[in-house]
């Protein structure tokens, strides 16, 4: 099933030491509710925890941090939920390339969902080496939980380098 390589495109996204796009930069307002509001720094740094726990194969974590109704599109379309990719958590499958991450964008939907974008290259991997992924964050019962993620080929770079 394609949904291993998925796993595999987090947790080779956890690796310390990654550069982040907003790092340094002043974080931009955010639009929250005022109940439990995050800024834009705090949403990446949620998302790299999250990341982090599912190279180390914390299901604990990982469970905690996802919406019940989590959602995942893999590059190939493909769908998998929650139960899913707590099943397939596997700490010994991650990568020792660091990935290039790149161009992140926060935008506020509305004060209770926020959408995080960014672009990675994957060293070692195939066509799969580029993609731009966006992860949607919704507040229910007063925490932020990661409800909807989709990884996207980026065609149009995967011939410029090389």
């Amino acid at each position: 099933m394609r949904f291993g390589w998925l796993v595999l495109t987090y947790v080779s996204l956890a690796i310390p030491g990654t550069t982040w796009a907003l790092q340094g930069a002043p974080s931009p307002p955010l639009r929250t509710s005022s109940e439990n509001s995050i800024s834009a720094e705090d949403l990446i740094n949620r998302q790299r925890a999250f990341l982090e726990a599912l190279e180390r194969g914390d299901a604990e974590y990982v469970k905690n941090i996802l919406a019940d109704d989590f959602v995942v599109i893999d590059t190939n379309g493909d769908t998998a939920g929650k139960l899913e990719l707590l099943r397939s958590l596997n700490p010994e499958a991650h990568s020792q390339a660091k990935p290039i991450l790149y161009q992140f964008r926060v935008v506020a939907l509305d004060p209770t969902c926020v959408v995080v974008t960014y672009n990675a290259v994957f060293h070692g991997a195939p066509l799969e080496r580029y993609q731009h992924l966006s992860d949607t964050w919704v507040q229910q019962g007063g925490e932020w939980k990661l409800k909807f993620q989709q990884s996207t080929l980026n065609l149009w770079s995967a011939h410029d380098l090389d």
